[in-house]
């Protein structure tokens, strides 16, 4: 089962979005985006534990663009489609009532928050409103507790304080999962343990030093509370009753030396997400629910880098039964949706599971998914690996530009900075693609997919005076077919006109042209071990007049292997550090990158 569409209308950041949603679900986008409204939304209609007061919405719930006061046309509406529930049995019981499409069987399950029908003018207050929730786009048709109770969307807010939980035993996820045991637990069993536990808590508590402590404290309370309210303590280890005594077990770790209270706070947010996930299992296989669609907020929270790969990845990537024999995919009983900032988790997320949130220009809130995006199996698996955890940043970025390599990625924000463009400031992102393949990060970040604000900066690579030249190629052939959204032409229009951006060789040479040569030469000075390359280099720096001379075919391909020496990527990030030093009066940058830097900010502003 999973919620595969997920409409909203008028809610809070929300003034009408559609989303198409996989299996789980990764949400992000930049803070007050929306998230938490967006999981607040599904709560409204999944949440079997959310108070029917604050289903009661109110005016202050919708959407800030809409025209005050309310009309009575304006109401707030939410509708999750579900799917894949077909070959269940109870799961079909449960949602047969509210079909919408035959095949493959999809149920919609709505809330909508409304003026009161009988109302003779706009409403006026909080009171004059009422919320249904009903299914198979019929009002009639009512969906009760039993439905929510059956296949509940549990929340698990931001993990900074869990530990407290685990201690309280009426919060502890610990909890049911005990009771659980208990109830499996030969009750004689339990007695003889518990006077087991019992004669040797005597011998204990009889200890001169332990009774003589227990004595001062009685005393105490005597002398504070009076003897009709003094309470009368005694030391123990554990209930003596034996229907209590499974309650008393605790959690420890470090070979049962070290407390839960003593763990660290990533160690216990661990625990905590792996006993829910035990009880969420347990309620399905005991029969007391169908599945369960589980929010986790932040939950990166006190979690090392490589824990929340480990972690999320566990979840993000459910796995094929591994009972011996099986060979038909087990459907998951749970689903999940996660908020976060973190470019750790996405970076195991599966491409088609991603929600991206941000900012239209009436400044709602909309949003684009992954899980329809047009790729073939190999594009899939080259995005999942090329969203590592530093280019997952671009999925987190208002804009982006896209770069063939390192030298780009280490130079270019240096360069626009020189230029007057701060892109940490603007959010924008530079992204390698380590090669020249762009495709499938223009499917992902283009306009037919999240549809990001980007440009793209490519080398132009003239082969021995060929017409057109292997970037032209390129551009022609890979880069503007991704470019064009849903019915465009790019008649008409030039490559730059679609953001694409080409330089007159390679990118070293344009750094040369820019006038960097003698922080070039500095750089090849440091690092190069080739003297014959670095007395090229110096002399070029000497001849300053000269610089256009290397352009010439044979002059530039010996420069480039000199830089190659060094490698391009190290050489740019110590020519990064000699550009950044530079007189902040030095606006040099090559005419390309700064076009590309600009049309994507211009887009931003």
């Amino acid at each position: 089962m999973k919620i595969c569409r997920i409409q909203i209308e008028n809610f809070r950041n929300f003034k009408k979005v559609d989303f198409i949603l996989g299996q789980s679900t990764v949400i992000i986008g930049e803070n007050q985006i929306g998230k938490t409204n967006l999981l607040f939304a599904l709560r409204l209609i999944l949440d079997p534990s959310l108070p029917e007061s604050m289903r009661q919405l109110g005016q202050a719930d919708f959407w800030d663009g809409l025209p005050r006061p309310l009309s009575m046309t304006d109401y707030i509406q939410i509708s999750i489609d579900i799917t894949d529930f077909e070959d269940d049995e109870n799961s079909l019981a449960i949602l047969a009532d509210h079909l919408i499409i035959p095949d493959p069987m999809t149920a919609r399950l709505t809330y909508e928050f409304r003026p009161i029908p009988s109302l003779s003018s706009p409403p006026a207050s909080d009171t004059e409103y009422e919320y249904m929730i009903y299914g198979g786009n019929r009002p009639e048709n009512s969906v009760h507790y039993d439905v929510r109770r059956r296949i509940p969307l549990d929340i698990l807010h931001a993990l900074r304080d869990v530990e407290n939980d685990l201690n309280r035993w009426n919060k502890s996820p610990l909890r049911p999962l005990l009771e659980r045991t208990q109830g499996k637990v030969d009750a004689s069993e339990l007695e003889k343990i518990s006077q087991k536990i019992s004669k040797a808590e005597g011998k204990l508590s009889k200890l001169p030093e332990v009774a003589d402590l227990s004595d001062l404290l009685n005393s105490k309370l005597l002398k504070m509370a009076g003897s009709p309210q003094a309470l009368e303590t005694a030391f123990g280890l554990s209930p003596k009753d034996p229907d209590k005594l499974i309650r008393s077990l605790r959690l420890y770790f470090d070979n049962s030396q070290r407390e839960i209270s003593e763990a660290s706070l990533g160690a216990a947010n661990v625990l905590y997400l792996a006993l829910r996930s035990l009880e969420l299992d347990n309620l399905v296989s005991e029969g007391s629910r169908q599945h369960t669609f589980f929010a986790i907020e932040e939950p990166e929270a006190h979690l090392h880098p490589h824990l929340q790969r480990m972690v999320y990845r566990n979840y993000l990537r459910q796995r094929l039964d591994e009972r011996e024999g099986e060979q038909e995919e087990k459907a998951p009983n749970i689903s999940y949706l996660l908020t976060t900032h973190s470019p750790h988790i996405v970076s195991v997320a599966p491409i088609r599971s991603l929600l991206v949130l941000r900012k239209d220009s009436d400044n709602s809130t909309i949003g684009i998914s992954t899980a329809e995006l047009s790729l073939s199996e190999p594009e899939r698996e080259d995005l999942e690996r090329y969203l590592d955890v530093s280019r997952a940043e671009a999925l987190f970025a208002r804009g982006i530009i896209l770069v063939e390599g390192d030298a780009e990625r280490f130079l270019i924000p240096v360069l626009a900075k020189r230029a007057g463009y701060d892109l940490d400031a603007l959010g924008i992102t530079v992204c390698c693609v380590s090669g020249t393949n762009f495709e499938p990060y223009l499917k992902l970040f283009g306009p037919k997919g999240l549809d990001i604000p980007l440009s793209v900066v490519t080398d132009n690579d003239p082969k021995n005076g060929e017409t057109p030249t292997l970037g032209e190629n390129r551009v022609a052939n890979q880069i503007l077919p991704n470019l064009l959204s849903p019915g465009e032409s790019d008649a008409g229009k030039s490559a730059e006109g679609f953001g694409v951006f080409l330089n007159s060789w390679t990118f070293e040479i344009d750094l040369y042209n820019a006038g960097f040569i003698h922080q070039m030469n500095s750089t090849i000075q440091e690092l190069c071990t080739v003297e014959v390359a670095k007395k090229r280099f110096q002399e070029l720096s000497d001849q300053t007049t000269k610089a256009k001379a290397i352009i010439s075919l044979s002059n530039t391909k010996r420069f480039l292997k000199d830089i190659e020496y060094v490698g391009k990527g190290r050489f740019a990030q110590r020519l990064a550090m000699h550009i950044n030093n530079l007189d902040p009066d030095v606006k040099n940058c090559p005419e390309y990158i700064l076009k590309g830097v600009k049309y994507v900010a211009n887009q931003l502003s």
